[in-house]
């Protein structure tokens, strides 16, 4: 049975923390949290605070299911990720977390970029499809890996290791038979994957697909058929879609103002920017932040 919740944001700048009910100082304290992480949620020591509402991931994330559901969300789009299956959000995607089912089983894990720069990995193919479905005997080796690395965990001498089995997951991942059918992305899912890192980065400073289209050094009007073709929605739609989304982060920091928030986003007229948001969330700026206060 799947919990229903209210889509309102109102997760604060500790990150992932808030999910927990029950803090536990002894993973909480440790030096290495923010560059390492890893725990199964279906443990009697937590509980997932929901809903988990639209923030930027600092670190690359990882979700896997062993049973039950739960609908997670990457950048744009909304997922169900079901038993066998794993979500992966790299570093600077958007995301959220709207339900989990009762008979919920899930590891989670974070990891930084710093700690497996030995190995240059390189997450960037999961913007666009960011699930997948493992075999059972996939993930059993899975599984493995992912026990050995909590286990390894309880003590922060074992970096070293942890970050061999971390390298040795993430190659387990791309070897599996679900993920070797995406190895070769057409040339306008390639061209969407580097838009969709783009815009993460440049939103706030540039909202014209020209922008964008020069620094891929195509025309306008390539990437958004490319994009369009890939995601059912045209550049400038997601251009769009990413300043809600960054609006309405920012609006659960009570100390910004709207007019501060607007220029944040790169709005200098803040009437433009209420009639902007109106007609993308069927709500004023102030309606929106009122939504959220009454929600905490």
């Amino acid at each position: 049975m799947k919990k229903k919740v209210n889509n309102i944001p109102t997760l604060r700048d500790d990150g992932f923390k808030l999910i927990m009910s029950y803090y536990d100082s002894k993973e909480y304290d440790k030096k290495n949290i923010n560059d390492f992480y890893i725990h199964g949620l279906a443990d009697d020591t937590y509980e997932i605070q929901m809903p988990l509402p639209s923030h930027r991931q600092i670190q690359h994330s990882i979700i896997l299911v062993t049973a039950g559901a739960l609908e997670a969300s990457s950048g744009f789009d909304n997922y169900i990720i079901e038993k066998n299956m794993m979500i992966v959000i790299p570093a600077g995607q958007i995301t959220s977390l709207s339900f989990m089912s009762e008979d919920i089983e899930v590891y989670y894990l974070h990891f930084s970029d710093t700690y497996l720069s030995h190995s240059k990995v390189d997450l960037s193919e999961w913007l666009i499809r960011p699930v997948i479905k493992f075999a059972d005997a996939e993930l059993g080796h899975l599984l493995v890996l992912l026990k050995r690395m909590q286990q390894l965990n309880e003590d922060e001498k074992n970096a070293d290791v942890i970050k061999l089995y971390l390298t040795t997951l993430l190659a387990e991942m791309k070897q599996s038979s679900n993920f070797r059918l995406r190895i070769n992305f057409p040339a306008h899912e390639r061209l969407t994957m580097e838009f969709k890192k783009l815009i993460n980065y440049h939103i706030t400073k540039d909202k014209s697909v020209s922008f964008y289209a020069e620094k891929l050094n195509v025309t306008p009007n390539h990437l958004n058929k490319s994009v369009k073709t890939t995601l059912s929605r045209s550049a400038s739609e997601l251009i769009d879609e990413m300043l809600i989304l960054e609006a309405k982060i920012l609006m659960q920091k009570n100390n910004l103002s709207i007019s501060e928030i607007a220029f944040k986003i790169g709005f200098e007229d803040l009437s433009y920017f209420g009639r902007f948001f109106k007609k993308h969330t069927a709500h004023t700026p102030t309606e929106y932040r009122n939504m959220i206060d009454l929600s905490e």
